[in-house]
């Protein structure tokens, strides 16, 4: 199963100040509680897609007592709070398996595009093609939030489900079920 999810935030310490998370754990808690979300979401043989802003730390060896701690194959993307040699440093050593600034993966056979950011066209887009995205903690103005994308970060899924979690493949299929073929640029539907 791949799960998805983005802006963890890892040793930021006003994160709860700035999400509705202040309403779940504190900010000496919240390493614990981010962690715990993590392992009840996430099977050791899951994949993982991170999508950007794991953590505020400059210091490998935090960073890494964390990620040893996690369930799952991580995959990350970048995120404009992740300190790239950081994160070079453990895809390196093999504690994650990818870290790139955008990827593109299927689940079955839909193509999904991956980035930390949202974007407004994205490749396929007129075929039908689905775009995850973070950055935003669930805050995206619903008109520059049309089409075939989401928000995959924790606090966007605490708006959708009224829980931290992270999205699964269902979660995302069932969401972009609902959502109509929107195209922002000269493409054509196919």
């Amino acid at each position: 199963m791949k799960r998805f999810t983005s802006d963890l935030h890892f040793f930021h310490k006003r994160i709860c100040e700035f999400t509705d998370r202040h309403k779940f754990t504190t900010p000496e808690q919240h390493t614990e509680w981010l962690i715990n979300i993590w392992n009840q979401n996430v099977a050791p043989t899951d994949e993982v897609w991170h999508l950007g802003d794991f953590s505020f730390s400059t210091k490998y060896d935090e960073v890494l007592a964390i990620v040893e701690r996690l369930n799952g194959k991580i995959h990350m993307i970048k995120g404009n709070h992740c300190d790239n040699r950081i994160m070079r440093k453990l895809r390196d050593h093999s504690h994650i398996e990818m870290y790139e600034q955008y990827k593109e993966i299927k689940i079955g056979d839909q193509t999904v595009v991956l980035f930390h950011f949202p974007v407004a066209s994205w490749h396929k887009q007129g075929y039908g093609s689905w775009h995850l995205h973070g950055h935003c903690h669930g805050n995206l103005k619903p008109e520059f939030s049309n089409g075939k994308m989401l928000d995959v970060g924790i606090d966007n899924a605490y708006n959708l489900y009224g829980t931290h979690r992270f999205f699964s493949e269902l979660d995302i299929a069932s969401y972009m079920a609902r959502q109509e073929l929107v195209i922002t640029d000269h493409h054509k539907e196919r």
